[in-house]
């Protein structure tokens, strides 16, 4: 780091990688204990552990399509031009494995993109814990 980084650099670069951190272990990102998911497709309303809620108010979780889509499109595409230009395959077939990747991509990541939406928020937008356990925003 070079000597104009200030002290506030440095933590919120440390606190920009815990809440990533935590939300690719689909973790709370408030506290890091408490797990997102109960199920592959079914959330916690609260974090078990610190009590934050995770769904602020109704369609919160629309941003995570765009985390998913981009996430979706930009591998596709980085992987079907080459594939493409290379001859690999034959067109037709690349179509069928771009198809099937588009499907199936989107349902595997599911889970993280709303976890790393979450963490976004909770960087840009904090909610904060009250000192008896209740929260606050």
């Amino acid at each position: 780091m070079s000597s104009n980084t200030t002290t506030s650099e440095v933590l919120n670069l440390m606190q920009i990688k815990t809440v990533i951190l935590r939300s690719l272990r689909l973790k709370c990102c408030q506290c890091g204990i408490g797990k997102i998911f109960r199920s592959w497709f079914k959330m916690y309303d609260n974090c078990l552990h610190c009590g934050v809620t995770f769904e602020r108010e109704p369609g919160f979780f629309l941003g995570s399509i765009y985390i998913n889509y981009a996430f979706t499109a930009l591998s596709m595409t980085s992987m079907y031009v080459p594939a493409l230009i290379l001859e690999w395959a034959p067109n037709n077939q690349l179509i069928w494995y771009a198809f099937a990747y588009t499907i199936i991509t989107p349902i595997l990541l599911f889970r993280h993109a709303r976890s790393v939406w979450l963490g976004f928020d909770q960087l840009f937008d904090p909610q904060q814990r009250e000192s008896n356990g209740t929260k606050q925003e």
